[in-house]
C-alpha cells in the first residue's frame, strides 16, 4: 500500500467544497482517515480501508483477498440549548449515510484483473443508472 497521506475529496454542492481527510489510525491491514471539519468527533466524516488476507491451507479453492473501502458521513441531531439548567445536551448522531465497497480478489488473479475491476467500479459509480439509484431511488433502464 502507498504511504499514508491526506485524501482530498470534493462534495456534491453546487460549488464543490474540498474535504481533507487526515490519517488517524493505521496498521498493516487497516487505515483510517478523518475529515475533522466538524466541531465534534462523532460528526467527523471518515474513510477506512481494510485488507483481509486468506487463511487456511494454501490448497483451498476459495482463497480470496478482500479489500474494503468505506466512507461514512454522520449527520448530527439539531439540538437547542433550551434545557432548564441552561447546559446544552451532548451532540448525538441523527443518521449515518455510508458506502462500502468490497473487492473480492482471488489470489490467482493477475494485476490486470485487479486494474480492470477497479476501473469498472470507478466508471460504474459515475454511470447514470447508479446515480439514479442512489440519488432518486430509481433504476434507469
Amino acid at each position: 500500500m502507498a504511504q499514508i497521506a491526506n485524501i482530498v475529496l470534493n462534495d456534491a454542492q453546487a460549488t464543490p467544497v474540498a474535504h481533507t481527510f487526515e490519517p488517524s489510525r493505521t496498521s498493516a491491514d487497516f487505515a483510517a482517515w478523518e475529515d475533522r471539519s466538524s466541531a465534534y468527533y462523532i460528526g467527523y466524516n471518515k474513510v477506512t480501508m481494510t485488507l483481509k488476507r486468506p487463511t487456511g491451507p494454501s490448497n483451498q479453492a476459495n482463497r480470496n483477498i478482500r479489500a474494503m473501502v468505506k466512507i461514512e458521513t454522520p449527520k448530527l441531531e439539531n439540538v437547542s440549548n433550551s434545557t432548564i439548567s441552561g447546559i446544552a445536551p451532548a451532540p448525538t448522531v441523527s443518521y449515518r449515510p455510508a458506502v462500502m465497497i468490497e473487492f473480492v480478489l482471488p489470489e490467482r488473479c493477475s494485476l490486470q484483473d485487479r486494474k480492470d475491476l477497479r476501473k469498472y467500479a470507478d466508471f460504474l459509480l459515475a454511470h447514470a443508472s447508479v446515480i439514479d439509484l442512489v440519488e432518486l431511488y430509481s433504476i434507469a433502464y
